[in-house]
């Protein structure tokens, strides 16, 4: 058990790392790119979510007006389906910004498919902030 507990220390410090290197020019700005949506989100997913999270069904770059992400869900009732679309600004004041936003929708993509919950910004929601905290990630509205 303690191996477990060293690996993951050891995974949390390195992604750690990582974000710190590929962050410390924060006033560059940031274009996003399907490659790098799916490379942190599978870090994200093992550290934050511990491998639960299935990804999203689709992932969309696109220009959005009142949000710099969104976790879309939409329902099929004929069928009694969900199928979760993530949206991503092409362009973010610095990478920084992209890697909190990413994680952001992907919280919400966990309170409705794993804790099957509104995906609203609730108690839930912000249980996560001690676990962004230690990635040096931010976790707000």
């Amino acid at each position: 058990m303690n191996k477990i507990k060293d690996r993951n220390r050891r995974i949390i410090i390195r992604v750690k790392k990582k974000i710190l290197k590929d962050t410390e020019l924060s006033d560059k700005k940031y274009i996003a790119s399907y490659k790098d949506i799916k490379k942190y989100f599978k870090y994200f997913n093992k550290i934050l979510f511990k491998d639960k999270l299935n990804s999203f069904n689709d992932i969309q770059i696109k220009r959005l007006v009142k949000a710099s992400g969104q976790c879309v869900e939409n329902i099929d009732y004929y069928k009694g389906t969900s199928f979760f679309v993530l949206e991503m600004m092409p362009k973010y004041k610095n990478k920084l910004e992209f890697l909190n936003t990413l994680s952001h929708e992907m919280v919400h993509l966990w309170q409705q498919t794993v804790m099957k919950d509104t995906g609203s910004h609730n108690k839930l929601f912000f249980s996560f902030k001690p676990k962004f905290k230690k990635l040096n990630l931010t976790l707000s509205y």
